[in-house]
């Protein structure tokens, strides 16, 4: 299995919630798929979007309860209306990448 470019471990939403404004992400070590914790840029949504686009692939990771982190869901692009960034395809006029921490 490839490992993606990029991990997403939080996001930020806009001032009422709707939308996910920036992502915390992290450069994947393409050979073994580490990364490191502490080294992240916090980018916009219109950046991710044209990343993706541009087959730049990020997938999300969620924190487990003994510190270490699990795979979630790869990132993808749904347009209801406007363009969102999620891992369950649907119709909801939101951003879903499954339930990753704020920042």
């Amino acid at each position: 299995m490839a490992h993606p470019d990029f991990y997403v471990s939080a996001v930020q939403y806009n001032s009422d919630g709707s939308h996910i404004a920036k992502l915390r992400v992290h450069r994947v070590d393409k050979t073994n798929g580490t990364f490191k914790e502490g080294s992240y840029s916090d980018v916009t949504r219109p950046q991710v979007i044209e990343s993706v686009e541009k087959n730049v692939t990020f997938t999300t990771i969620v924190r487990k309860p003994d510190g270490g982190w699990r795979l979630g869901a790869a990132l993808e692009i749904m347009s209801v209306k406007t363009d969102y960034l999620k891992t369950v395809r649907d119709e909801s006029t939101r951003d879903n990448l499954e339930k990753l921490p704020t920042f």
